[in-house]
């Protein structure tokens, strides 16, 4: 198989008998001949390829101004033993070869015009056609249905001489153009990398404008946009897969592309919830939002009309393409938000608290929202903020002791006091609308209950008060609305009592509620479930060795859980009230616990913080750092803020790392919670009362 790698000599190839030219003509006339074999596909291989197929009979040249780099000749074969068989290769009568141009798309045959036999010629034979793999040049219907002829050819394609006599040059132009089907057959035979070799020695010895219609052919045969090409619900699919990075990055691509990405409402909400930036059980507050703006454009859209005159027509831009994704906008701040508290970066204000006397500056209660801050103290006060600017709005009076249980749902508050009452507010007028009497002791914790939709039913039937006290019992009130029921103060029968639970020995110190279960731990050291529909106690679960400070419930796995002053972590069955796990590692009272869909956390008096896994009870971390009793914490699916004596901290709750102290050089942390935005903090600093509000959607 003869496979000549040199080009035969040409007007623009000169060769050694024509004298060399500079470097710069040469880089001009061959754009690419001083370009080095990159070391993917050097000539090793291709030589190794050759010698096994025993190609010994391949006439060696002199090189070309584009050289191979260097590269050993193929054979070593003499330049004598060359020209004779040269010069008796043309000496013989010229037979040529069936051209097999590559089988194309019907509106483009690159190959066949390439290698059809020559007009005129006398050696002239029909082409016949051979298969082989296909091109991606074959198949793309995006290429033009004609081109310009290759400038390389054109001065070879001419009419011939009508001379009877043609000159040996002339003979070898013959003779080289007639082997080009050859060449082309043994091009389809070889290895993909013998291909890449071939194809970059070619190139090497192109000229600008022959690269020029190369790369005409080539471009439009790369640049396929398989993203458009596919139906929009599979494209959708596709880039489902991606990240939010990602996204962006492709968004970038093309106008296409972001048209898909940024038009998509689909993939943005999803990732809101793969990403944990919203919770499964949130409301899909931007979903409202649409709906909401769906329903004014409806009512605001004008009537259809008769009109005799035509109408003109708007011929502004189209701006929905300007409308920003709702949810692509949503994960952007939500994931700057996420940053933030990450780094810690945060707008501070401090404000001086209101209360009596230095004695009595205790805070007891915290509860906020983008509006309000409202904080119970030990001096029998609540007091009001403004959340954004800290100014004291109102003060609650009407408690005889100090306050030291608070709740407040919309624009009712509720709050217990150690004047044995339960007291029901008007947040905006500040005034006190019901008192309710039952206690016989300090009124100590205490929860609203609102119905859910629970098993297909609302439980419970009404929004309920459930209160514990120190008599041991447990009281159930109707909740009352301020704004539309009548005040009660006291007198006559309460028509917003429901049920006593009696059955503790002791204190009532925690409670919480999920529809009609309740959960109550008292320092009897034991935990109640009781049946708020009816007051039914319904399991009393004994296990723990002393008092029972916190409990927590989780609805979803049927359980409640526990935390003692014996140091240990229960979970216990909601069904059949028997022990599930102990979770032992604390060394002294467990006072707080909390608990999310995927952590629960307890903080103990031993000035650590653990991470538990709620399912199988494992410990996780361990966050140390405290140098005394947790006094507040609060978490949630990515962090824990955490209160102790001297510094407010922050924790990655993935990781157990501290992140960073938010607040410092303070005395006491009485009282924390956070929520997206805001993180506000009850301080205490040479017995002055303060509050912290860090806003961490706004960066200083």
């Amino acid at each position: 198989m003869h496979f000549p790698v040199s080009i035969p000599p040409s007007p623009t190839h000169p060769t050694d008998t024509m004298g060399s030219q500079d470097d710069t003509t040469k880089e001009t006339a061959f754009p690419l001949s001083s370009v080095a074999t990159p070391p993917s596909i050097k000539y090793t291989s291709f030589e190794a390829a050759y010698k096994a197929c025993k190609l010994k009979d391949l006439t060696p040249r002199k090189r070309s101004v584009a050289s191979d780099d260097g590269l050993p000749p193929l054979i070593n074969t003499s330049f004598k033993r060359a020209r004779l068989k040269e010069q008796a290769v043309y000496d013989q009568p010229t037979a040529f070869p069936s051209p097999s141009p590559t089988p194309v798309n019907a509106s483009y045959h690159p190959t066949s015009s390439l290698l059809d036999p020559l007009p005129n010629h006398p050696n002239t034979h029909p082409a016949a056609s051979s298969s082989r793999h296909l091109s991606p040049l074959d198949l793309t219907p995006s290429l033009p249905h004609s081109y310009p002829p290759v400038p390389s050819l054109q001065p070879l394609i001419s009419q011939p001489d009508p001379s009877p006599h043609p000159s040996s040059s002339e003979n070898k132009l013959w003779l080289a153009l007639d082997q080009l089907p050859s060449l082309v057959d043994t091009y389809d035979t070889l290895a993909e990398d013998q291909k890449t070799y071939v194809l970059f020695q070619l190139l090497k010895r192109s000229s600008k404008t022959s690269l020029k219609f190369v790369n005409s052919i080539i471009m439009p045969a790369l640049k396929r946009d398989f993203l458009a090409s596919l139906p929009r619900e599979l494209a959708l699919h596709v880039i489902s897969f991606l990240d939010a990075h990602s996204l962006c990055h492709a968004a970038m691509v093309s106008r296409t592309w972001r048209s898909i990405i940024e038009q998509d409402h689909s993939t943005w909400r999803l990732l809101l919830y793969k990403d944990g930036l919203m919770e499964p059980h949130e409301p899909d507050s931007v979903r409202s939002m649409l709906r909401l703006q769906q329903r004014k454009d409806e009512e605001e859209a004008p009537k259809i009309v008769e009109m005799d005159d035509p109408m003109e027509i708007d011929e502004q831009p189209d701006e929905v393409s300007a409308i920003v994704n709702p949810y692509k906008e949503e994960y952007r701040q939500r994931h700057m938000l996420r940053q933030n508290w990450r780094h810690g970066r945060f707008k501070r204000i401090r404000f001086r608290g209101h209360y009596t006397q230095p004695a009595q500056n205790v805070v007891t209660c915290l509860q906020f929202d983008d509006d309000h801050i409202i904080s119970g103290m030990d001096d029998r006060m609540i007091n009001i903020y403004h959340t954004k600017t800290g100014r004291h709005l109102r003060t609650l009076r009407g408690h005889e002791g100090g306050v030291w249980a608070l709740q407040y749902i919309g624009n009712t508050l509720v709050s217990g006091s150690t004047d044995r009452t339960v007291r029901v507010w008007d947040i905006e007028s500040g005034n006190c609308t019901h008192v309710f009497y039952g206690h016989t002791s300090t009124v100590r914790c205490l929860e609203i209950v609102m119905p859910k939709l629970i098993n297909g039913q609302m439980q419970p039937a009404e929004p309920l008060i459930v209160t514990g006290s120190r008599d041991f019992t447990l009281r159930v009130w109707r909740l009352p609305d301020p704004t539309k029921d009548q005040p009660f103060y006291g007198s006559g029968v309460n028509p917003w009592y429901r049920h006593t639970l009696a059955g503790h020995v002791g204190s009532v110190r925690a409670i919480t509620a999920h529809g009609n279960t309740l959960v109550s731990g008292s320092y009897d050291n034991t935990v109640g479930v009781w049946d708020l529909s009816t007051g039914r106690l319904v399991h009393r679960m004994e296990g723990h060795s002393q008092k029972v400070y916190t409990v927590v419930i989780d609805p979803d796995r049927g359980r409640c859980i526990s935390g003692s002053m014996d140091g240990t972590v229960r979970i216990w069955d909601l069904a059949t009230g028997q022990p599930l796990e102990i979770l032992q590692g604390h060394t002294i009272l467990v006072g707080l616990l909390g608990l999310t869909s995927d952590y629960l956390v307890s903080a103990a008096a031993d000035s650590t913080l653990r991470v538990w896994h709620p399912e199988a009870g494992i410990c996780r971390h361990v966050l140390s750092g405290h140098q005394a009793a947790i006094t507040c914490f609060q978490h949630d699916n990515d962090k824990v803020i955490s209160g102790s004596e001297g510094a407010l901290k922050m924790w990655d709750i993935k990781t157990g790392r501290h992140i960073t102290d938010l607040i410092t050089n303070v005395d006491h942390v009485w009282r924390i919670t956070f929520n997206k935005h805001r993180c506000v903090a009850a301080v205490c600093k040479d017995e002055v009362t303060s509050f912290e509000v860090l806003d961490f959607s706004v960066v200083e």
